[in-house]
């Protein structure tokens, strides 16, 4: 198994194919940052709510790791690889090697994001004549967004394990919290609150807009959908080499 996610990890490093793969994850918090127009509106603000303004859309970088936890499996599914993997290596060892490979990069990426985030923000503020000045809030966006990088990224390799098709998992992961949980978020709070993208968002700021969960029910929601579609993944891929 060790050795499975520690190929998972160098293959996340190989190949021209994983720099799009790296682009479309950057974009997500990218789309967060200018659906909503209002967080580059920075008047009036101190330097400690402005930072935690633009930090926000990091509490997204679940669903990044989450496209890239995906993009261990269905990778080898595009190449038609994962038979010949199979065959040389035990189901078990490939399975969970997959799904820790996937963690580990999803987080390092997610690190790498963080950082290159802040950056310009502190860029942006000082155009406006403030100074980066993370207080609690900021800091709890970034804990929420490592924490959710590794459910998020976890909760992806179970869906490229269930589906095993690069365009169909990449599509769920990307449509669904970016644009379906969104919208319900607005029409139906009580509802939205308790999918996936939006728990998960909720560990980097609990109680958003009054309408997300706060930190505990996040990370309980988070876990149970992280434990049931690793379960849904095991089943599914033994039944289907059976």
């Amino acid at each position: 198994m060790r050795n499975v996610a520690r190929s998972e990890v160098l293959r996340s490093v190989s190949g021209s194919s994983v720099l799009a793969v790296y682009l479309v994850a950057v974009l997500m918090p990218i789309f967060v940052l200018v659906s909503d127009g209002t967080r580059f509106d920075l008047d009036g603000l101190d330097a400690s709510t402005a930072t935690a303004r633009l930090l926000e859309p990091l509490a997204w970088c679940a669903v990044s790791a989450a496209f890239v936890g995906a993009y261990g499996v269905t990778r080898e599914c595009y190449y038609a690889s994962l038979g010949r993997t199979l065959t040389s290596v035990a189901f078990a060892r490939v399975f969970w090697g997959k799904i820790i490979g996937g963690v580990v990069v999803g987080v390092v990426m997610v690190l790498g994001l963080v950082a290159v985030w802040t950056a310009t923000v502190a860029v942006v503020l000082g155009q406006s004549g403030l100074a980066l000045a993370p207080d609690a809030a900021a800091w709890r966006i970034y804990a929420g967004a490592l924490l959710g990088a590794v459910l998020g990224a976890s909760i992806g390799g179970a869906i490229g394990w269930i589906f095993r098709n690069y365009y169909a998992a990449a599509a769920l992961i990307i449509v669904v919290p970016l644009a379906l949980e969104s919208a319900l978020l607005r029409a139906a709070p009580e509802v939205a609150r308790f999918s996936p993208g939006l728990a998960l968002a909720a560990l980097g700021l609990p109680g958003g807009e009054g309408r997300m969960l706060e930190f505990a029910p996040a990370l309980g929601v988070g876990v149970a959908w992280a434990v049931a579609l690793t379960a849904g993944a095991w089943f599914a891929a033994v039944k289907g080499r059976r």
